[in-house]
């Protein structure tokens, strides 16, 4: 199964974002003109949990993202496939109201990424790999991480030490980017291990994302392939009614 992983992303300025309780979206706040977001969930959307903001309507986000999927596959204490921000409330929406969103721009900030087919790992999560991994060898579920050198036993549990990543790969690639990001070309060993050891530089990672870097287990299968780069959303939507994975489909897998 082919896992796409994006690069990370963000508009300028950047600025800390203070939480709001939901409330706020209804309480005849006129909402602020632009809310900066840096913030991320752990990978289930709440609805009772605070939100940001709120923004007015016709208002601006501004948000700097985390890379996806591969890195949060990685990282067991991630609780869904993706590491979103967390949700910005609307001034005035109330629940079950449309919300119309225009992107004016998306820059990108990773100097290279990594992705492949993967391969689930048994013994490492319980159900579903991609939302409640488990250590091999403690069995902590969601267990806290540390990186340990590079490649795909890097990974390791911080209560034990065991190698405990849910996911590796079968067969991958890392990639690398032109100045101008309209480029990319896949990397050889060398190039791919040189990343690795500066992951967090070379994924520009922002600093309050917890997933543990993909470009740390330095695939290079693929040697020499270019391709144009082409920035895209890969997760916008609205906050769910329920308590929801960060899925690909999320209401019909991973739900607990």
């Amino acid at each position: 199964m082919a896992k796409s992983s994006a690069p990370a992303s963000k508009a300028k300025p950047k600025a800390q974002a203070q939480p709001l309780p939901r409330k706020a979206a209804s309480n005849g706040h006129a909402g602020h003109e632009t809310v900066y977001v840096d913030q991320y969930i752990n990978g289930i959307l709440d609805p009772a949990q605070p939100m940001l903001g709120p923004v007015r309507d016709g208002g601006h986000i501004v948000a700097n993202t985390a890379p996806g999927c591969w890195g949060p596959m990685i990282t067991p204490a991630i609780r869904g496939g993706h590491e979103v921000t967390v949700p910005v409330a609307v001034a005035g929406a109330e629940v079950g109201d449309a919300i119309a969103i225009r992107i004016k721009d998306i820059t990108i900030t990773s100097r290279a990424t990594a992705s492949g087919n993967d391969t689930m790992m048994a013994g490492r999560f319980l159900g579903d790999p991609y939302v409640a991994g488990k250590c091999p060898k403690c069995s902590v579920l969601y267990p806290e991480t540390r990186l340990e050198g590079i490649g795909q036993q890097s990974v390791r549990c911080v209560k034990c030490g065991a190698d405990c990543t849910p996911f590796t790969f079968a067969n991958g690639y890392t990639i690398a980017f032109d100045e101008g990001h309209g480029l990319g070309v896949t990397v050889g060993r060398k190039a791919a291990e040189e990343m690795a050891h500066d992951a967090k530089t070379f994924a520009a990672m922002p600093e309050n994302s917890i997933q543990n870097s993909i470009l740390t287990f330095a695939p290079h299968d693929l040697v020499g392939v270019v391709a144009r780069v082409r920035p895209f959303m890969g997760q916008l939507g609205t906050t769910p009614a329920f308590r929801c994975r960060t899925l690909t489909t999320p209401a019909t897998s991973g739900r607990f």
